[in-house]
């Protein structure tokens, strides 16, 4: 049995439509962010390209809002893609979605009516693929990587990556009326598997922004659920880490930083329930305050990731720091009852090596993180610039 072709176009054009504006609206109530609009770009591009489609398949003259549609259409990954990156706290490049969006419309405008109810396709299929790959990967790096919402998007991503470099494959060497296609890859098939991946990738987005939102209404110095004095959260301490690293270059000082990624959290929380996690992470934090030096900064940058930042005289002194934190850890247990000991990942930067622009400093200290997270947990990174030529 068979559902109509137009029947399936109308309820993904009514779920696109419900699922995009219920998540516009709740990213608006929120104090949303950078990662937000860009996602909430990215179901508007959405709905817009439903509506388009919709409006060809009963006009089917108006072969131009196929142009709108396709544009649409690959900005809309695009922008998941670019939101991603800011999530992870990396600079957006959404003028590369909205270039490839241009591109897109540009190449369906010149194809023109003669390619019907595929004009366009191949670069519309080709671009979907291209933006879906990266946002497949940027959803497993970093602070996303940690995050199982995070890892939902990330699948989402890369069966459409996945399904559509087969669909580009299949049409420019079989073409569209071949029975493989038609079957495999026609526009019923694509029509339902677009239908599950908005409505799991929607679900996962909003998790993630309320995770986010409800990190920030916690305001100053919270950890999970716990408040702990003297720990900043994401958004206050990363004001104070720019502020301390432009009075620093001021005053010629020395700045070290230090990120500390807990071990196997997601694997705690299944094992012994979210409030373990919560828990664990707030030992975790009392263990930081307690071996930092008194006059470092602390923050709270995501699940399970902390970030120390002090002024330090030489560059042996920031690893020592790590060194020191790593020993607490494994002499202090997160759970007095059972006797259980966390673990962490720890990346170390310094302004000495890396400069003192945030970006690049954020930059190394991820990689150092999760170069040691690589190696197996439980392991110091320090940050080397990469030598040049």
């Amino acid at each position: 049995m068979q559902l109509d072709g137009s029947t399936l176009l109308l309820t993904a054009t009514f779920v696109i439509l419900l699922c995009g504006v219920s998540f516009i609206v709740n990213t608006a109530m929120r104090r949303n962010d950078a990662s937000g609009r860009l996602w909430s770009l990215s179901f508007l591009g959405g709905m817009l390209t439903a509506l388009s489609f919709s409006a060809w398949n009963v006009a089917p003259e108006l072969w131009w809002v196929l142009a709108i549609g396709n544009s649409a259409y690959v900005v809309s990954i695009g922008a998941l893609w670019s939101g991603a990156r800011v999530f992870n706290g990396r600079s957006s490049l959404v003028w590369i979605a909205l270039a490839g969006g241009g591109v897109i419309a540009l190449l369906t405008a010149v194809e023109g009516p003669a390619g019907g109810a595929w004009t366009g396709s191949s670069g519309l299929f080709a671009g979907i693929a291209v933006f879906a790959g990266l946002g497949g990967a940027e959803t497993m790096r970093s602070r996303m990587r940690r995050n199982l919402n995070a890892r939902i998007l990330s699948f989402c991503l890369w069966i459409v990556c996945a399904y559509y470099v087969l669909r580009t494959s299949i049409f420019v060497t079989l073409g569209p009326t071949s029975e493989v296609f038609q079957t495999y890859f026609g526009t019923q098939t694509t029509t339902v598997i677009t239908i599950l991946l908005v409505l799991l990738s929607t679900i996962s987005l909003s998790i993630l922004q309320a995770e986010r939102s409800g990190a920030r209404a916690l305001g100053d110095m919270t950890v999970g659920v716990h408040s702990v004095v003297g720990v900043l959260s994401a958004a206050s301490f990363m004001q104070q880490w720019a502020d301390w690293i432009e009075r620093s270059s001021f005053h010629g000082e020395r700045l070290a930083m230090v990120a500390m990624d807990v071990d196997n959290l997601p694997q705690m929380n299944m094992a012994f329930g979210r409030d373990f996690g919560d828990r664990a992470i707030r030992s975790v934090a009392q263990i930081i305050r307690h071996h930092a030096p008194t006059c470092a900064l602390l923050g709270h940058t995501g699940a399970g990731r902390f970030v120390i930042v002090a002024v330090v005289a030489t560059a042996n002194d920031a690893e020592e720091l790590a060194i020191r934190l790593q020993t607490a850890l494994v002499d202090e247990p997160i759970d007095t009852e059972q006797s259980l000991r966390a673990t962490a990942s720890f990346g170390v930067v310094d302004t000495e090596t890396f400069g003192y622009g945030l970006p690049v400093l954020r930059s190394a200290l991820d990689a150092a993180a999760s170069e040691a997270r690589d190696e197996g947990g439980n392991r110091i990174v320090v940050g080397r610039r990469s030598p040049v030529g």
